[in-house]
């Protein structure tokens, strides 16, 4: 039996001030397909058939990323990757890599419900970001397409290079993500930006 109750994003409880923005964006991009995967980058089999699935390769240098038309493979570590999609894909995305997986070992697991993506862009991004990030995030050393996993004011996140606009997607587990929104919202205050309330889904 399917539920009337509309699905609340990590931020759908959390009510924040808005306001014009003058020097960019900051909101949260609810809802969108987490899909956890571990195999061995040794198998080529495996990363072959799974470049079937997504159509993009695995990435395997180290904290970057590949992307597609609706679908973006990070690099988590030797064996792990996050594959970041549209809402909605949960389902068949597992289903197709499992299959595709038969006979190998590896493991994909559907984390969508335990983090969400907050997205700052602008100009005023990385001086938001300095203030509680200890990376270097300029483009000449952190260019669109990479990631890096790191403590932003002190909570675990996965920084991920969208543009060099520059926009920076921050992904973290849901738990975290009233503070990291609240730490935003305090940090990103003398350029104008707030997030503005999530909505329900």
């Amino acid at each position: 039996m399917s539920s009337s109750v509309p699905r609340r994003s990590p931020l759908g409880a959390v009510q924040f001030a808005e306001s014009p923005s003058h020097d960019g964006e900051l909101f949260e991009r609810p809802f969108l397909t987490h899909v956890n995967l571990r195999l061995d980058p040794g198998d080529t089999e495996a990363r072959s058939a799974i470049h079937r699935v997504l159509g993009v390769q695995l990435p395997l240098t180290p904290n970057t990323t590949t992307t597609g038309d609706d679908l973006t493979a990070i690099w988590l570590g030797p064996d792990e990757w996050l594959l970041l999609a549209e809402h909605g894909q949960s389902g068949t995305l597992i289903a197709d890599l499992q299959a595709a997986l038969a006979g190998h070992v590896a493991s994909v697991v559907d984390i969508s419900a335990g983090q969400t993506v907050i997205r700052l862009s602008g100009p005023s991004t990385l001086d938001v970001l300095a203030r509680g990030c200890a990376l270097d995030l300029h483009s000449s050393v952190f260019p669109p397409g990479a990631c890096a996993q790191t403590l932003l004011a002190r909570a675990q996140a996965l920084l991920l290079a969208v543009d060099d606009t520059p926009t920076i997607d921050i992904i973290v587990r849901r738990s975290f993500t009233p503070y990291v929104a609240a730490w935003l919202e305090d940090s990103a205050r003398d350029f104008g930006l707030r997030i503005p309330p999530a909505a329900a889904s």
